[in-house]
This record gives C-alpha cells, structure tokens and sequence, in this order.
C-alpha cells in the first residue's frame, strides 16, 4: 500500500476546502445582499438596497479607489479624476505590484464613483454587499460576487477621499 507525502495531503485539504466553500444549500436563483436589510423588520424610511442605491451628483471630483480583485494591481490605490462626468485620468497614488507611485492606470480601470455605484445595484449578480454611510452621497465599499459557484471573479471596490471640485 502505498503512502500519501504530507504535500500531496496538504493539497487535496486545500481543493476539499475550496470546493466546499463554493457551494451551499440556498437557491441559487436568488441574489442576496449580505450587507442589505431583508432579514430585519421594515423601517419608516426606505434605506437604499441593492437596485436602489442613488447615483453620485457632482460631475466633477477626484477620489481614491482601491480595487480588490484576483488581478495584477489589486489593492494598489488610483487617483481618479472626473470632469463633467467623465474620467480624464487616473494614476496609481502608491507604487506596488510591478507599478510605480504617479504611473497612469490602464483604462479599463477608469471608473467613476457612478461606476462603482452602478455595480451595488447589479440585481443579477449572486450577492452584493455595499457600505453605505449615513449622510453620505457614495459607498465607501462595494463587494460583488457574481457567481457563488465561481472562484476568482469577485471584485471589491473602496472608495475614500471624494473631493468635489466643480
């Protein structure tokens, strides 16, 4: 009989692990809102849920966002710039992984606060955690888990420092 390494071991606790925790006995045809209000008692005012949440007024602003994602720059903060609703620019404000502090940030990364707010109300994704401070126009964090079946597609969004400057 032959012997399993404590390596070949350790590998198949983790696979057991990672599968084990994409799945679970709820429906899966229904998104939830881990972060939402649905298992609590109505209040008087409507808190915004997941489909609801308000858009971002200004059009013109700059902000910090951090990206949590299984990708190459995931966690390094951007400064993002919007003017009359658009980005202009947006460049890495630290330096890490394979970036430099002031390097332009790819395109595909340009998002504004709107962008960020129309992801908490993705009604099609399996969950969709949002942090929302009182009083506040924006999120400060947005999670989205698109499929819970799948690994590596989450993407987390952290938004800080809004300053309005139109």
């Amino acid at each position: 009989m032959s012997r399993l390494s404590p390596s070949a071991v350790l590998v198949a606790t983790v696979a057991c692990l990672a599968l084990a925790a994409c799945g679970n006995d709820s429906d899966p045809g229904t998104a939830t809102d881990p972060g939402g209000s649905s298992s609590t008692s109505p209040t008087p005012t409507a808190e915004p849920t997941v489909g609801s949440y308000p858009a971002f007024e200004p059009t013109d602003y700059s902000y910090s966002l951090s990206v949590s994602c299984f990708c190459a720059d995931a966690g390094v903060p951007i400064r993002v710039t919007v003017e009359h609703g658009d980005v202009t620019a947006a460049v890495y404000a630290e330096g890490g992984r394979g970036v430099k502090q002031g390097d332009p940030v790819e395109k595909y990364r340009w998002l504004s606060i709107n962008d960020v707010i129309d992801a908490a109300n993705d009604t099609g994704a399996a969950s969709v955690d949002v942090t929302w401070p009182d009083g506040q126009d924006y999120p400060s964090s947005v999670y989205v888990d698109q499929d819970k079946n799948a690994m590596d597609e989450e993407v987390g969004y952290q938004v800080s420092d809004v300053a309005v400057t139109g």
